[in-house]
């Protein structure tokens, strides 16, 4: 019942977004021919956007009667060039994707293993770039580096560590306004937690360790319906692998997630879903659900707090034979 509470809450949460959100759509200037250079923001905003995002110039009427441009119209045609570290990254991490690098942490509560902390230590920082220099909405192609360690402690046995994931991969992202996708190498090993291991040997449990390991190889592509409204959908193939562990990885979800920098203090709201499926599992997997209150700055960083539930497969690849559904609040913080 609390499960179905949830939902609803949350459905009701992202419909009235949705509905409230007044920012300029994302539609194509020449319907005859396509251009990527051509997309622009059509309709009404009551956004004003701080001079440090300013890659527009104010624009008279279209030639739709029925619609008016937005105030700030994206700048078409801007020069492309070489870049050092970039200050934004054309293809961010899925917000709702428990596996990506950032940090956070989520306390979760599941009703048989009851409190745990889900950490995630890390991040994902833009290299280089040969695009154009724009913040908002960046375009041309770029080299990305992430890492992180994805890890559990034990709330219900003195914090003790339980697992632990280790991440680092090199993404290479090509987008525009519009869409966007990527490729890259990742490499993924879980290992189990030292505390976790010696208690289990002094109830006379033989740990047994997963020996499992990923080296793949991604690809993903993601559209915007609306300039904070995406859609995506991955897929990972495991080049080497450990013990039980198969090749093919897909995931796919939704967000909304206001582009804008914040006003002030008072943040906007944001909502995610993401749902990932496992050949180790014969393609069964997991949906992690997010909704809560974001603060973006004006380098495109993001603060989010908010509700989680997850359910499915454990996130954690050293737990792969169990199932877990938990409720928590998080932290997470994208840089």
């Amino acid at each position: 019942m609390r499960k179905k509470r949830f939902f609803w809450i949350l459905l009701i949460f992202l419909t009235s977004s949705l509905l409230q959100a007044d920012e300029p759509v994302l539609k194509y200037e020449n319907y005859h021919k396509w251009n990527p250079n051509q997309i622009r923001f059509l309709g009404q905003t009551t956004e004003t956007l701080p001079p440090l995002w300013l890659d527009a110039q104010p624009e008279l009427p279209t030639r739709h009667s029925s619609v008016v441009a937005a105030p700030m119209q994206i700048r078409e045609n801007q020069p492309w060039t070489w870049q050092l570290f970039p200050n934004s990254l054309i293809y961010p991490s899925y917000l709702a994707g428990v596996n990506e690098s950032r940090l956070g942490g989520v306390w979760n509560y599941d009703e048989e293993l009851g409190w745990m902390w889900d950490i995630t230590l890390g991040g994902r920082a833009p290299v280089l770039r040969y695009g154009n220099r724009s913040t908002l909405f960046p375009e041309g192609v770029q080299l990305d580096l992430e890492g992180s360690v994805h890890l559990r402690l034990d709330l219900e046995n003195r914090m003790d560590m339980d697992a632990q994931d280790f991440r680092f991969g090199l993404p290479i992202s090509y987008g525009n306004k519009i869409w966007q996708v990527r490729t890259g190498y990742y490499h993924v090993s879980s290992h189990m937690g030292d505390e976790r291991i010696l208690r289990l040997q002094s109830l006379g449990i033989d740990p047994h360790r997963l020996n499992y390991f990923r080296e793949a190889i991604l690809f993903g592509f993601s559209y915007r319906l609306r300039p904070s409204l995406k859609l995506y959908a991955d897929a990972d193939v495991a080049v080497s692998r450990g013990e039980q562990t198969k090749a093919w990885h897909f995931q796919f979800g939704a967000e909304y997630s206001s582009l804008y920098p914040t006003n002030e203090f008072w943040g906007k709201p944001f909502a995610a879903v993401n749902i990932l499926l496992l050949q180790e599992r014969n393609y069964d997997g997991n949906i992690t659900v997010q909704a809560g209150w974001q603060w973006r700055g004006s380098h495109n960083q993001v603060f989010r707090m908010g509700i989680q539930y997850f359910g499915g497969i454990s996130e954690q690849y050293e737990h792969l034979a169990k199932r877990e559904h938990k409720i928590g609040i998080g932290l997470w913080y994208d840089f």
